[in-house]
């Protein structure tokens, strides 16, 4: 339960967590300085039981793919398969933040745990959970763009929770998304015997490796211009999950955006003398439709042959969907996302390259699996590092003579030779 205490932070009313200080993440850099000290002097902790239970309210966003955060190359998670299957792993570690980032929130930070949740200050504007969804998201597509595969945080998979002034952060919250219910049920070790094998040889990155990426996205989106973040991001995650059509939307809309960028550096600012009539002209969207941006566009010379077809092809199942309710295929989606791709990295490069977002790309369709059933009727064995019982039903080898139930309208009959065909 929130209750407004200032406006700048907003206060959690739970029995046993004591009044948040005004001042909540900007205290990180005291923190480190201490746990250098501590490093230095050969301890570990504050050695100071008041500051252990200090707790600071916080908002929490999980997302996809579970990947650990290690502080370096000693950091390590390695449980044995017995202390996974027997929720002996340190779930304390899952607690604890591992990095800090600088998201323009000054002088506040946002966080990400061990186990890859984020972690944003309690401030009054994130009591409308859409801007936190905004930051967590922003932040992704610039980790993203770095080249490190994200996928988005969804609204379900937000909560609040409180933070230790050690720096061990714990979610609460009613909200149950995927990700954020796999990451509650890890900590809390409640985790089903399926999911506790995702934590046996989970993906991991130093905070090296994180930081590094999320400058060169910085820096890569930096040359763009402004640009819906988020959206890249959404068409993405849409693309895994095989959602052609919210991909195409997402993934256009930034397109269009990226066009409008081209179009004012290019031809409405190429010239240095433009008159206010012509200005007004140009700036006319009912004369200059994005169909014809883009021809004035490849008449400049501007796209490449290719990229101009890719964009064009998107452009029409764009509005064969928005206009028609034509769901477009798969290969319009993955049209859309090499076309934006490709148009961005020409306005980045100052319309010479087109492959300087080729990683994601291939990341993203890497990741992009179609197929329903196996490719082999016999599985591959040779991967499998620890397998279970399924429990047998009527049918299988192993259910033997036992009774069930069974229904005659509902059982399977053969179909004349002469229906099979259709």
């Amino acid at each position: 339960m929130w209750s407004c205490k200032c406006e700048e932070t907003m206060r959690m009313r739970h029995p046993d967590q004591p009044e948040p200080l005004h001042t909540i993440l900007v205290k990180a850099n005291r923190f480190r300085k201490i746990v250098r000290m501590n490093e230095a002097a050969g301890t570990t902790g504050f050695g100071n039981r008041q500051t252990m239970n200090e707790k600071v309210p916080i908002i929490t966003g999980n997302f996809a793919p579970l990947r650990f955060v290690l502080l370096n190359k000693q950091d390590v998670w390695a449980p044995t398969f017995d202390q996974v299957v027997r929720r002996e792993y340190d779930y304390v570690k899952m607690h604890r933040i591992s990095t800090w980032f600088d998201v323009g929130m000054g002088p506040y930070t946002l966080a990400m745990c061990f186990d890859g949740t984020l972690v944003l200050p309690a401030l009054q504007k994130f009591k409308d959970k859409d801007l936190a969804l905004a930051q967590f998201n922003a932040t992704l597509t610039e980790i993203l763009i770095g080249g490190v595969y994200c996928e988005a945080v969804t609204p379900e998979d937000i909560a609040y929770g409180s933070l230790t002034h050690t720096g061990y952060a714990r979610i609460y919250g009613s909200q149950r998304g995927p990700s954020l219910s796999f990451h509650l049920a890890a900590r809390t070790k409640c985790i089903g015997p399926l999911d506790t094998m995702r934590l046996l040889n989970p993906a991991t990155i130093t905070v090296e490796e994180l930081h590094k990426s999320l400058r060169f996205g910085r820096e890569l989106l930096g040359k763009l211009g402004e640009i819906p973040r988020e959206q890249v991001l959404y068409g993405t995650t849409f693309y895994v999950k095989n959602q052609w059509a919210e991909s195409l939307i997402h993934m256009w809309t930034t397109t269009e955006r990226i066009i409008e960028l081209a179009w004012e550096r290019y031809v409405v600012h190429a010239s240095k003398d433009v008159s206010k009539r012509r200005r007004a002209f140009l700036d006319d969207h009912r004369s200059w439709p994005v169909s014809s941006k883009l021809e004035v566009l490849f008449q400049k010379n501007l796209l490449p042959l290719n990229t101009y077809e890719m964009l064009d092809d998107a452009r029409k199942a764009r509005n064969e969907f928005a206009h028609k309710g034509i769901a477009p295929s798969q290969d319009h989606a993955s049209k859309a996302l090499s076309a934006c791709f490709e148009l961005a990295s020409l306005c980045a490069s100052g319309f010479e390259r087109t492959d300087l977002f080729e990683k994601i790309v291939s990341l993203v369709k890497g990741r992009c699996e179609t197929d329903i059933l196996p490719k082999s009727p016999k599985p591959d064995l040779s991967d499998c590092e620890a397998w279970m019982a399924i429990p047998p039903i009527p049918g299988d080898e192993n259910w033997g003579d036992r009774e069930c139930e069974i229904i005659k309208e509902i059982c399977l009959q053969p179909i004349p030779e002469q229906l099979r065909s259709r």
